[in-house]
């Protein structure tokens, strides 16, 4: 652990910090913090309560600092985007965007998150209930038969796009017997799977 953080977690003023924290007193404030300081405080926080934490701040580039800076101290930390909203043309919503907020939801459902950095705006914004959201998970083992329209269904349902041909991600092609399903932008050419 960074000495800066043991420092911190053994000073009086933490640990009353602390002994609130436990008891739930709600809410707690705390001022003065530079924003160093609050991504230290954060971290020691973490490893004091041993408790996952969720920043929740006022826009993305201060998400997106807090997210950069925290990444030296952990690389469990997860920053979800804003959807971008784009009333006068739906072309120029980015295409990413849905991907990043996915990527950061399935890293909190399997526990591979413990620290969420977000903004007021993007926890605003509604997505449906996990029980929904994962219920058409895929896994595939190799060796295993599956059926080809089950599977095209599931993609659909997932909003995966056919198409003949493969350029990004969220897209599958069915040629033959042979699905390629593009899972991201690497590895798009090698997720082939062999039905019946």
């Amino acid at each position: 652990m960074n000495a800066l953080i043991e420092k911190l977690i053994q000073s009086k003023k933490f640990d009353s910090y602390l002994k609130l924290i436990k008891n739930e007193t709600s809410p707690v404030m705390l001022t003065g913090l530079t924003d160093v300081n609050k991504v230290y405080f954060s971290y020691a926080t973490l490893k004091a309560t041993n408790n996952k934490i969720c920043i929740i701040t006022y826009n993305e580039i201060q998400a997106k600092k807090i997210f950069n800076d925290m990444k030296y101290f952990s690389d469990k930390v997860v920053f979800i985007p804003k959807r971008e909203i784009v009333t006068y043309d739906y072309i120029a919503e980015s295409k990413d965007l849905p991907y990043e907020r996915i990527d950061a939801l399935n890293k909190i459902f399997t526990k591979k998150a413990e620290v969420i950095i977000t903004t007021i705006e993007a926890i605003m914004q509604k997505i449906p209930p996990k029980e929904i959201l994962y219920k058409n998970i895929l896994n595939f083992k190799i060796g295993n038969m599956y059926n080809l329209e089950e599977i095209k269904k599931a993609l659909i349902n997932l909003g995966y796009s056919r198409s003949d041909i493969i350029e990004t991600k969220g897209q599958f092609s069915i040629r033959g017997g042979i699905l390629d399903i593009a899972i991201t932008e690497k590895k798009r050419s090698k997720n082939r799977i062999l039905g019946r």
